[in-house]
């Protein structure tokens, strides 16, 4: 039977090891930012957001060289543990690698916690990950400053359309105007924002006779 290989790296493969042995199991969550709201005249209803970073554990041990199980180790335990303080104490992600499970992300060390047990000199640990997303937000800023100079953007007069207003009436909500003016009633959040300071704190909650702008 093909044995499963967990491997973790840093930078690139300049360091890596294989976990010598498997937890005997992992799991690993993938959430998605939904956000559930209460709408006046709906009741209830689920705004999908986008995926959430992915996160779990991977707890076993390493063995030492007086185990049976030291031909799987390439390293004694405390050299596995330094690598691994050495990598969570660096502002880079790991790369967490498994086999056969599709599974091949950048992921930071949020907590590493291992333990040694009296008579026994291996080494046992408990690793908390958390995916991780590269992002180029400067670069991308720099790209837009530049396209703007060039195109003469920033020298143009500002001819967007004054925002619209409409007066509530009864049986209005957000999402209907959202739904009515920008044929989406999911940018509801758009409208509220701009009128926070007439709407109070619950976006659900608007009355007949206010006055609201229509970004």
């Amino acid at each position: 039977m093909k044995r499963r290989t967990i491997e973790l790296s840093f930078n690139n493969h300049e360091e890596m090891f294989e976990l010598p042995i498997n937890p005997a199991e992992f799991e690993f969550t993938e959430p998605h930012n939904n956000q559930r709201i209460t709408l006046l005249n709906i009741g209830e209803v689920n705004l999908i957001g986008h995926r959430g970073l992915v996160s779990g554990s991977l707890s076993s041990f390493f063995p030492s060289s007086c185990s049976p199980l030291a031909r799987y180790a390439d390293r004694e335990p405390m050299e596995y543990i330094r690598l691994l303080k050495k990598w969570k104490s660096k502002p880079q992600p790991i790369r967490v690698i498994i086999s056969d499970c599709d599974f091949n992300l950048a992921m930071s060390i949020d907590s590493l916690a291992y333990s040694c047990r009296e008579g026994d000199r291996d080494v046992y640990y408990t690793l908390e990950l958390s995916e991780y997303r590269f992002l180029n937000v400067a670069a991308v800023k720099m790209e837009s400053q530049a396209k703007n100079q060039i195109s003469g953007l920033n020298s143009r007069p500002n001819t967007r359309e004054a925002p619209k207003t409409v007066t509530v009436v009864s049986g209005d909500c957000l999402w209907n105007l959202a739904k009515k003016f920008y044929g989406d009633g999911a940018q509801y959040k758009k409208i509220y924002e701009a009128n926070k300071a007439v709407i109070g704190s619950n976006p659900s909650l608007i009355k007949p006779g206010q006055k609201l702008v229509i970004p």
